[in-house]
Parts: structure tokens; sequence; C-alpha cells
């Protein structure tokens, strides 16, 4: 009975002209979406090499440690492959950035700041296409699925036959699903098609996981929405009236919920901007200066220069003054980094918290649960930016230690003090004072220990492990609108 039922439910979809605009229209997004998609990954791919080549010729032309150390090290951000389904947060990190010693990393603008258009018109990827496009698709399959069936007469027909209610309901469902799954999958083949033939995208045994684990979501996403279709339509006695409830939490689901719960979560943990964290910085930083010429101020008062004297004492003059300045130098910048360090961190920590709130707020949209467990998946959700960030502090740790291995006083200065006396007209004396960093005369630098960037890939279990919350939450959605659509089919008045 059932297997009739669905076969008749698909029949009747498929003659109908509703099912060829569906399937059209989704053979032009889902693949137009890939194609795009799969484009701007072989552009950022290509960008990325070139900008390693580059990075690799700037270092070997160095002529010192101390000019390495001033100019730092230009390092790149490989993109996800994945990206080509989900864009994320991807268009608006930075994709190569300079790392110098003691000082934050300068990450390079995003594409997003390239072409601002995007940030109001927004990228169209096979997350956005599945998120708003086919979710409406599934409305106009279940809208009517019910209370259609009753304005036409046709459910009092049917079941004032021997046809339990939940058999009727199982077989129009599993047939409409199983239109719904037709056509979306074909579409999808064919810009996977797209993907690998066109665009030659490679993807490794955890890459195909990934994209598995990826359909899954957006299965789950759309069986949500189609319980949620059935739901309604069984609650309603009219097809219009079903489908007006439908749209109206559709956009809940889709728009509002995903864009209220950032600014909940802004007014509820507030968290510093990125100026502010700069300003924070720069003001220790002054402090700094300030602290470091009081110290010099201290060195001279306490073993000021002498146009007199031997050469050895003179050296000697000036050991001390360097022993001096090089240890009040390195008190105040231990004190200094510790600062900074804790600026960060609580900028991080503020961040973050803001950030889990609002994640946790919009998961109570299915839409929004799918589109993280697919960016999650593509390597292109929020923890990109941290592990980004991370990864270029603990470089920049890395690179410290290089050049601190090679002689280079990081963040110092040399007080040097030459004197020449004249004994024209009298005794006089002229001093010069020399303020300067510490360099090398290396002209030819060693750089087979110079650590290189190497960004920590996330494993597809961890990955799948930080969707997994996701996923149940769109499965719960799914079984909870099934579940009430079948009670409620089983009080349906069908008079």
């Amino acid at each position: 009975m059932i297997r009739t039922l669905a076969l008749k439910e698909v029949l009747d979809q498929i003659s109908s002209p509703k099912f060829v605009f569906l399937f059209a229209v989704s053979t032009v997004l889902i693949v137009f979406s890939l194609y795009t998609g799969s484009s701007a990954y072989v552009g950022a791919r290509t960008e990325y090499r070139a900008t390693e080549s580059l990075s690799r010729s700037e270092i070997e032309n160095r002529k010192s440690y101390f000019e390495l150390s001033q100019f730092g090290v230009k390092v790149a951000r490989p993109p996800a492959p994945l990206s080509a389904l989900a864009v994320g947060v991807g268009s608006a990190l930075g994709r190569s950035a300079r790392v110098r010693p003691e000082t934050q990393p300068e990450i390079a603008p995003p594409p997003l700041a390239e072409t601002p258009v995007l940030a109001v018109l927004g990228e169209l990827d096979f997350d956005g296409v599945a998120r708003v496009f086919l979710s409406l698709f599934v409305l106009l399959l279940t809208y009517n699925a019910v209370a259609g069936e009753k304005e036409a007469g046709t459910l009092k027909v049917v079941l004032s036959n021997p046809v339990p209610r939940a058999q009727f309901l199982l077989g129009k469902a599993l047939g409409l699903f199983g239109i719904l799954v037709a056509a979306t999958l074909v579409p999808a083949l064919l810009g996977l098609l797209v993907m690998k033939v066109g665009f030659r995208i490679e993807l490794g045994a955890g890459g195909w996981l990934r994209l598995l684990t990826i359909a899954g979501g957006c299965g789950l996403y759309l069986l949500a929405i189609f319980a949620l279709g059935l739901l309604v339509s069984t609650l309603t006695s009219r097809s219009s009236v079903a489908f007006l409830v439908l749209l109206l939490v559709w956009v809940a689901f889709v728009e509002v919920i995903p864009k209220a719960s950032p600014m909940i979560a802004g007014q509820v943990r507030p968290a510093p901007t990125y100026a502010s964290l700069q300003s924070d910085r720069d003001r220790a930083q002054a402090q700094f200066q300030q602290e470091l010429f009081k110290v010099m101020n201290g060195i001279f008062a306490l073993a000021p220069p002498s146009s007199g004297g031997t050469d050895a004492e003179q050296q000697a003059r000036q050991h001390l003054v360097d022993s001096l300045m090089t240890r009040g130098r390195d008190s105040l910048n231990a004190e200094l980094q510790v600062k900074m360090a804790k600026l960060d961190e609580s900028y991080r920590n503020k961040q973050d918290a803001m950030t889990r709130l609002a994640l946790t707020l919009s998961r109570l949209s299915p839409a929004a649960a799918m589109s993280h467990a697919i960016e999650v998946m593509g390597g292109t959700d929020f923890e990109v930016h941290r592990r980004w960030r991370d990864d270029l502090l603990a470089y920049r740790s890395q690179l410290e230690a290089f050049l601190r291995s090679k002689g280079v006083q990081l963040g110092g200065f040399r007080i040097a003090i030459t004197t020449r006396s004249s004994t024209t007209g009298g005794r006089t004396s002229n001093q010069t004072v020399r303020i300067g960093g510490p360099g090398t005369e290396d002209t030819r630098l060693d750089l087979s220990s110079l650590p290189r960037f190497a960004p920590r890939p996330e494993s597809f279990g961890a990955a799948l492990g930080r969707a997994t919350p996701d996923l149940v939450i769109m499965a719960l959605w799914a079984a909870a609108g099934l579940l009430l659509a079948f009670g409620m089919f089983m009080k349906y008045d069908v008079r």
C-alpha cells in the first residue's frame, strides 16, 4: 500500500509543470554555484602559490639577519578545497600576512575589502543555494500536501476506502521527498563533475568523507523543512493559509534568527573591537618608550660621557652603558610583552565568548545549523579565523627564536658614545651620541634552519565532532516535525 501511494505521488509530481520548473531552477542554481565556487578556489590557490614563491625570493635577497627581522616574513593561508561549496568566513579573512618579531602580524586586506559590493549583495555558494532556494522549493512541494488534497476533495475519497491514515501520509511523504531528492541530487552530481573534471579539484580520502557529511547535512536540513511543511499542512484546512504560515516561519528561520543572534550576543556579552585593541597596544608601546628614555637618562647620569680618559677607560664606560642599557631594556621589554599578551588574551576571550553565544542562539534555526555544519566540514567556519590567528602568533615565536639564535637583539638599542677633543683657542670637546639597532655584516644568510609557516590542518574526526551538534539539531527538527505531522493527521478533519 505504501509503495503504491508513494509511486502514485511520484508520477503525479513528475507529470506536473511544478516539477519541471523546480528541476530546471535547481540545476541552474546548483551547477552555477559550484562553478563559481570552484573558480574562486582555483584563483585563491594560484594566489597562494604566487605569495609563497614571492616570500621565498624576498627572504633569499635579505643581506643580514637584522634586515630579516625588520622586514619579517610574508606567509600565506592555503585555501580549503571545499570552500568551493561554502565560502564561510574565507572572503572576510586576509589570505596572507607579514610576520615580524615582537609585533602584531600584519594581515593583508581580505577579498571582501577589495570587492565591497560583495558585502552588500553577498556571494552565491552552494550553502546559500541550499539554505534559501532549495528550502523554498520544499515549501512549494509540501504546503498543499494535505490541505490541498482536502480542498480538492480527494482526501475524503481516499480515506473512505480501507486506507490507514498513517500509511497514506507515509506514502505521500516518501513520494514527495523522493521527488525532492531527484530534483537536487542530479544537479549536485553535475556540479561535482564540474569541480572534478572542469577545475581538477583534488580531494583526498578525508575530503570525500567531508563531502559526504556535507551532503548528509543538506539532506537533514531539507528533511527538517519538509517535516515542517507537512506539519503546517496538517494544521490548516486551506493551502493558501498553509503557504502563508510556512513563508513566515521560513523568513524567521533563514533571515531573522541568524541575523538577530549576533546582535543579541553583542548586547549580552559585548566584546571590544580590533581598533580598540590596537589603541590599547599603542598606549602600552608609548609607555614603554617613555620608560625606556627614563632608563637612558638614568644611565647617562650614572655614567656621563667624558672627553678625557684613556681608550681603556672609554671602552669600560661603553661596556657599562651597554650592560645597563641591555638590562633595563630587557626588563621593560618583558613587562611590555606580558602586558601585550594580557591585552590580546582579553580581546580573544571576549570575542570568542560573544561568537559562541551567537552560534548557540542561531542554532534555534535549522538553516543556521546547516550553514555552520557545512562550513565546519568545508573548513571555512569561524574556527578558521582562530586557527589563522594562533598559527601566525606561533610562527612569530618561532621566527623570534631563530633570529635570537643568529645574534639579533630584538627590540633593543645600542648606545654608542664617541668623543673628540681639540685644543684650538682653548680646550673644547665635541661628543656624539648614536642610537641605533643591532646589525650584522652578513652578506649571505644561513636559512637552512629558518622555520617555515605550517598551518595546522583539522582532521576529519575533529571537524565531524564540531559539526555533530548541528547535525543532531537538524535531525531533532526533522523527527519532531514528522512525529507531530503524523499525530495531527490522525485527528485531521477531512470534511
